[in-house]
């Protein structure tokens, strides 16, 4: 199939699929998840929408459109809704379609990380594991008349996977902390009981019609099994079948004898006292998402904004050009202007004006093609244009980002006494899906959020827990264009975010550089413009004192940059922005 999923998560959160440039039908579906109704009808999650594969199988129908991230359907006890978890810029989030009027309603409030619901046996209440405290995955419920939320749990670690058993009284679900995996059971009135505790990941609890035993998933060194939990007494916990790459997803069952179930890539289904399982058969037929544009689209062209005169030439004792390859050794970087007019062997200069920062690395500037400008303190406020400057010294040399006064800042920050990122405004400048990958739980954000750029430039809000597992980007995948927005971390801080989240996933240190490089640069149609240390590149540079490459946290240890060709020290940026407010505070 000619759609390649960009990035997945072992729980399916973030898909980003470049969009079909032709009409496919397929017949297979990775990761997918499925659930039976009553009637016999099945909801899968295929493509990112939601499919109805009819009684017995065959061609399956989109019921929702073009959403391109939902997972884990979950038919209501009457069949007449779905719930469904979905992505959005800000967060995951649960969300009912409703077939009666066509149309998918959210359930969450805010936008805090929701996930796996399950429905009551009374239709009227959903379960699900939220992270809206910010310390961890608990237990909620939601009164779906009423829209009132409440909170079933507070351990420490996270409750996932909740299940109602079919009376409605009682609860299990999976709780996880550290390198321990448990599973759970709350009766009515009575203590938590736990079934078992293992070093091997569980979830997707699933109860028999009947009442009388519970399947999960589990997945150790040995591959994956789906087990049973036969509530007897004493409890019995066993294995029932393996030898198939299941999916993290529910078991799904019409009686006490059929169940349902994904694994490798299909639907398939069995009798309980069964040895083997068979396929259920579907075919979708995907549509394009939307018009691809040409690859031969034109690109575009940044205006010259107050470049300065003269020359300048920049030493790199070790240089990355943001193509690939690693670091060149004793280049010269000659500017003329705000442009790259030639990368050379070192040598004599004379008459030049040579900058020489030892064994500094200097990298291309930073581009973030999607930016939350009002995250940062005092951004969204016209007046306070010092801010671009505490944002220079993250690197950020290229912001994307919706803000009203976006041409003023742009020309303002162009220039040598208050210089800034280049400011480009989102509406005029649209680009495709972009990285938004970090949370409170990607390794290295505590000492970013530590670091001397975050205290100038202000973290107001704690950071939000998005994701139940850190997110994976799958072999091979190197085209990934970064952009910080859904973070929800201010600019400069959150691109750096960025950067850990993707070599956490991942990528390795120079990809990750290039998704904020070049790979945002094509994204935008600036390529060769932005990106990379080239002729005819803007002057755009960033001088860092260590290794990125190594050490991708090494890309926020900024001495000094280059921007419109003008050089500027990270101390003298704090100064002017500095000197800026005190002006501001005596010109109100």
């Amino acid at each position: 199939m000619s759609m390649q999923t960009v990035i997945t998560t072992a729980v399916g959160l973030l898909i980003l699929a470049s969009p079909l440039d032709a009409q496919e039908t397929i017949s297979r579906g990775e990761n997918i998840s499925a659930d039976i109704a009553r009637d016999g009808r099945v909801a899968i999650d295929l493509a990112g929408d939601i499919w109805i594969v009819p009684p017995g199988g065959g061609k399956a129908a989109a019921i929702t459109r073009n959403l391109r991230s939902v997972r884990r359907p979950r038919w209501s006890p009457d069949a007449t809704e779905i719930a469904f978890q979905a992505s959005t810029e800000a967060s995951q989030g649960l969300w009912i379609y409703s077939f009666a009027n066509d149309e998918s309603r959210k359930i969450s409030r805010d936008a805090s990380l929701d996930l796996s619901p399950a429905w009551h046996p009374n239709g009227e209440r959903l379960v699900y594991a939220s992270g809206s405290t910010g310390t961890g995955l608990d237990l909620w419920e939601v009164d779906l008349p009423t829209g009132l939320h409440w909170r079933l749990s507070n351990h420490s670690g996270d409750e996932t996977d909740p299940a109602w058993s079919p009376d409605g009284n009682d609860l299990v679900y999976v709780h996880h902390e550290g390198a321990e995996w448990s599973l759970i059971l709350r009766q009515r009135g009575l203590p938590e009981e736990t079934f078992l505790t293992t070093a091997d990941r569980i979830a997707a609890p699933s109860w028999r019609p009947d009442g009388g035993l519970i399947t999960f998933i589990r997945r150790g060194a040995a591959g994956s099994s789906i087990d049973i939990v036969i509530l007897s007494q004493p409890r019995v916990v066993r294995p029932y079948m393996s030898g198939e790459d299941f999916v993290l997803a529910p078991v799904s069952w019409i009686d006490r004898q059929h169940m349902l179930y994904t694994a490798d890539g299909t639907i398939r289904q069995r009798l309980f006292d069964s040895w083997t399982s068979s396929p259920l058969p579907f075919r979708a037929t995907i549509e394009p998402a939307s018009a691809a544009a040409p690859a031969t689209a034109e690109r575009r062209r940044l205006a010259g904004i107050d470049e300065p005169d003269g020359r300048l030439v920049v030493h790199a004792s070790r240089m990355l050009d943001g193509l690939g390859g690693g670091y060149q050794r004793d280049r010269d970087i000659v500017i003329d202007g705000g442009r790259i007019t030639a990368v050379e062997p070192h040598g004599d200069r004379p008459g030049s004006i040579v900058i020489d920062m030892g064994d500094l690395t200097v990298l291309p500037g930073f581009i973030d093609a999607l930016a939350n400008l009002s995250a940062a303190s005092g951004l969204a406020n016209p007046i306070n244009d010092a801010i671009g400057s505490l944002l220079l010294t993250t690197g950020v040399t290229t912001l994307i980002a919706q803000h009203p006064d976006a041409e003023r800042l742009n020309a303002l920050w162009s220039g040598k006494q208050l210089p800034g990122p280049r400011l480009l405004n989102a509406a005029d400048w649209p680009v495709g899906p972009v990285s938004g990958m970090a949370d409170s739980m990607t390794p290295g954000l505590e000492a970013l959020l530590q670091a001397r750029q975050a205290a100038l430039i202000g973290v107001a809000e704690p950071v939000a827990r998005r994701y139940a597992e850190p997110p994976r980007i799958e072999a091979g995948v190197s085209s990934i264009v970064l952009g910080s927005k859904p973070n929800g971390l201010p600019p400069g801080i959150a691109l750096h975010a960025e950067f850990l989240a993707l070599v956490a996933a991942g990528l390795r240190p120079e990809q990750a550089l290039q998704a904020g490089g070049v790979n945002a640069a094509a994204a935008l149609r600036l390529d060769p413009l932005l990106g990379r240390i080239a002729v005819g590149a803007a002057a755009d540079l960033v001088f860092v004192d260590g290794d990125p490459l190594s050490n991708i946290g090494d890309a926020r240890k900024i001495v000094a940059v280059v921007r419109n060709g003008r050089f500027f020290s990270v101390s003298g940026l704090i100064d002017r922005a500095k000197t800026a407010e005190v002006s501001n505070k005596f010109t109100k």
